[in-house]
C-alpha cells in the first residue's frame, strides 16, 4: 500500500464516493448476476438505505480512506440472530452487508483492513461467527474471503422457470 488508508465511520461528504464504488461493483456483478438495478439508478437512494439500515440496527457503515477520498467501504450489522433462519439453536452473530473497493485500489490490502475492522466490530459485540453473502459468480471474491478463513456453509441453489 502506497498511500495511509483509514478505516473511518462515514460522512455526509463520502455520498458521492460511495456511490460510485456501488455503480462499479454494480457493473462487475452484472455479468453473472441479472437481478441487479442498472447502474446509472444507483444514487444518494442507496446511500439513505444503508444509514437507515445501520441505524435501525445499530450497524456500522465504514470508509476506507485515503487523502479524504472513499475508495472502498464496508456494513457490518453485529446482532442478527437465527431466528427468521429456521435453525435448531438459536444464535446470534454479526453479518458484513456490503464490501467493496474500487478497481483502481484493489490488491492493495485495503478489503483486508475493512473485513479486519468488521471482525473486531463483530468479537466486540460479543459475537462468535462472522457471516457475508457473496455471488456465487464472482471467484475473485470468494477467493478473498477464504483467504480470511470464510467458508461455505450455505447454498442457495436456484432454477430459471420458464
Amino acid at each position: 500500500m502506497n498511500q495511509k488508508v483509514t478505516i473511518r465511520p462515514f460522512r455526509d461528504s463520502d455520498e458521492a464516493g460511495i456511490i460510485a464504488i456501488v455503480r462499479e461493483l454494480q457493473d462487475h456483478e452484472s455479468q453473472f448476476y441479472d437481478r441487479l438495478k442498472p447502474t446509472a439508478e444507483i444514487g444518494p437512494w442507496y446511500v439513505d438505505w444503508i444509514r437507515e439500515d445501520n441505524q435501525r440496527n445499530h450497524g456500522h457503515f465504514l470508509v476506507a480512506d485515503i487523502n479524504g477520498m472513499a475508495v472502498g467501504y464496508a456494513t457490518l450489522n453485529p446482532s442478527l440472530n437465527s431466528e427468521e433462519s429456521r435453525e435448531e439453536v438459536y444464535y446470534e452473530y454479526a453479518h458484513v452487508g456490503d464490501l467493496a473497493v474500487l478497481k483502481s485500489h484493489r490488491n492493495q490490502g485495503i478489503g483486508q483492513l475493512l473485513l479486519s475492522e468488521c471482525e473486531r466490530l463483530a468479537r466486540q459485540a460479543g459475537r462468535k461467527w462472522l457471516r457475508l453473502g457473496v455471488h456465487a459468480g464472482n471467484a475473485g471474491a470468494r477467493r478473498f474471503y477464504e483467504r480470511f478463513l470464510l467458508k461455505e456453509r450455505f447454498l442457495t441453489l436456484e432454477k430459471l422457470l420458464d
